[in-house]
């Protein structure tokens, strides 16, 4: 029996509905759950069933309406992709069947399952792949589905391919949010604490060398390095609570370098300048001032690890569109080649922290005479990036 006009246009209306239902933002279980009902509640049916396909294209779930628990818990096994269902899975046409035992690839029904007769299925599909399949039964107040519960079905379908597509696209989305957000912790560790307490170890070391010539010296250092170890905890307690790491905090970009400065000469008893004003960065976006500053921490703590400087210069100027630092020290130097070739994490960390803010870094570097690294960041935020902050 074919619907009415009225019938139809309801039903179309109520389809309208349930699609917009299914593009909220919900997790793809509960997005899953909802295009079954609809699709029961769309068709008059009596049961419902969606199957969902894993990348091989074997039924990996099956969510049901319809049935108690207890009715559930009484069958043998769910089912595993036979008789009409692995039909359906194996097609881009719907099946329609006033009664499906005499199809000739079903292969009935497991112990204690409902008695079915009429059927409805209908694959989701989007492009050539196929997402699952809509299982409907047991027509109520007909002897089977018409011809017009097939076209809202498919219409369905089609709203359900799409909707799962989009959920899959935010949780892939979130979940390459998950692993940038990780390496940016990871980065900020490196950069932050992890180098404070390399700071901190650098300096018992001092105190352990001095303890033989000049005990309130090595007093003193002893003395420093349980103020820097307070200051880390200090800081671990921070990132927990925000997993914002606050190394500048209040500070401007110069005066936060003048404290690495100072840090650096104390923990190396190296020389070590620097030059800039900070009048020429008042429109300088935080995020940048942030990279650079962690990028000069972390060329000072490879200089005081690897290079055995005596002598650090960090220069900072402006042009009309950017903002360079150059750091410089008269160490040991490395080969620029064998760098290209396997870069260390701080020197990667270095590369990534100005990309990050649309900037870029050169290395250079020559055996026994020294190394300079040049940075780059734009010194105002672009058109884009206004309206993104906007």
């Amino acid at each position: 029996m074919l619907l009415t006009r009225e019938q139809l246009q309801e039903r179309l209306i109520a389809l309208h509905e349930a699609s917009l239902e299914l593009t909220k933002d919900v997790p793809l279980e509960v997005l899953l759950e909802k295009i079954v009902s609809i699709a029961c509640e769309l068709s008059d049916a009596n049961y419902a069933a969606l199957g969902v396909l894993d990348d091989n294209g074997s039924l990996k779930k099956f969510i049901t309406v319809g049935m108690a628990q207890d009715e559930i818990n009484k069958i043998a096994h769910p089912p595993v992709g036979k008789g009409l269902i692995g039909e359906l899975m194996n097609t881009e046409a719907p099946l329609r069947l006033p009664i499906l035992q005499e199809h000739p690839h079903s292969v009935g029904f497991p112990a204690n399952h409902p008695a079915m007769k009429s059927f409805l299925g209908v694959p989701i599909r989007s492009g050539s792949k196929q997402w699952g399949q809509i299982y409907l039964t047991e027509k109520i107040g007909a002897p089977e589905f018409t011809s017009d519960d097939e076209k809202i079905i498919q219409m369905l379908a089609t709203y359900a391919a799409a909707a799962i597509q989009n959920v899959e696209l935010h949780e892939n989305s979130r979940r390459l949010a998950i692993f940038e957000e990780r390496n940016r912790i990871g980065m900020d560790l490196h950069d932050g604490i992890i180098q404070s307490i390399y700071g901190v170890g650098l300096t018992l070391e001092n105190a352990q060398l001095s303890l033989g010539e000049d005990i309130n010296e090595s007093k003193e250092r002893i003395t420093q390095s349980i103020a820097g170890l307070n200051q880390v905890i200090r800081d671990i307690r921070s990132y927990i609570l925000d997993l914002k790491p606050r190394q500048m905090g209040n500070e401007g970009l110069i005066q936060g370098l003048s404290r690495l400065i100072s840090e650096y000469r104390s923990n190396t008893f190296a020389d070590a300048q620097l030059s800039g004003s900070e009048t020429d960065l008042r429109e300088l976006p935080d995020a940048h001032a942030m990279a650079l500053f962690h990028i000069c921490q972390e060329a000072l703590a490879n200089t005081a690890k690897h290079a055995k400087a005596k002598k650090v210069q960090i220069t900072v100027w402006t042009t009309a569109d950017r903002m360079l630092i150059e750091i410089h020290d008269n160490g040991k130097g490395f080969n620029t080649e064998q760098m290209q070739a396997n870069i260390g994490h701080g020197l990667a960390n270095i590369h990534a922290r100005a990309r990050s803010v649309g900037g870029d870094v050169d290395i250079t570097s020559i055996l026994d005479e020294g190394t300079t690294i040049l940075v780059w960041v734009p010194r105002k935020l672009s058109d884009a990036d206004k309206k993104n902050f906007e």
